[in-house]
């Protein structure tokens, strides 16, 4: 048994603050060829139990057709206008779009980030945008978000969100000063700056996760 088994297998018994942490997503990659086989097995019991930590870190284990499968089950699409997701829902819309282009899930993160008031939800939503596949329009759906917000909470995720997204919001000292700036410039009020700040961040390739 492998230590990457022994901390899976901790993790999904996990209570408190260590089970908001979610699994170690890294740790699923050293898993052996036995152990990823029982460990799909328990995230996929856990999916229909419609435990949070399971959608991602099932897309992550097993990026197969399979799994794109399970995940369109788990979240009804399109989603029902004036519906609000369960934060289950959110995270099998974040993990599905990870492994395929899906507009109707975009849909409802971006929605979520833009409409609804409770911040774990937009954290969720937000984290998915990030994490989407580069050849769909997260980035294009993210800089939306920034342009057409005023200047609160969201604008400022969306930004991070979307630098992130192109790479440049990663802990690096020496690029501190550049990054706190464009930063700014996203967020700010001077459109001229902020849309020069823009075409700064989306000429840069976007990073895939994970």
């Amino acid at each position: 048994m492998t230590a990457a088994y022994e901390l899976f297998k901790r993790e999904v018994d996990a209570q408190g603050r260590e089970r908001l942490d979610g699994f170690s997503l890294g740790n699923l990659r050293q898993l052996g060829p036995d152990e990823k086989v029982q460990v799909r097995a328990t995230l996929t019991r856990l999916l229909s139990q419609r435990e949070v930590r399971a959608p991602v870190a099932l897309a992550v284990l097993d990026p197969t057709p399979a799994t794109v499968t399970l995940l369109r089950e788990a979240v009804p699409l399109p989603w029902r206008p004036g519906g609000v997701p369960t934060y289950f829902e959110l995270e099998a819309a974040a993990a599905l779009v990870v492994l395929v282009d899906e507009p109707m899930a975009l849909d409802l993160l971006e929605g979520t980030v833009a409409r609804l008031e409770d911040q774990w939800a937009k954290g969720i939503a937000s984290e998915g945008l990030r994490r989407a596949l580069p050849s769909s329009d997260a980035s294009a759906r993210l800089a939306r978000l920034l342009c057409e917000r005023p200047r609160d909470s969201v604008r400022l995720d969306a930004a991070e969100m979307l630098m992130a997204r192109h790479g440049l919001w990663v802990h690096d000292p020496e690029r501190r000063q550049e990054q706190v700036a464009l930063l700014d410039a996203l967020v700010g009020d001077d459109v001229a700056a902020r849309d020069a700040a823009l075409r700064r961040v989306l000429s840069e390739p976007i990073k895939a996760w994970p």
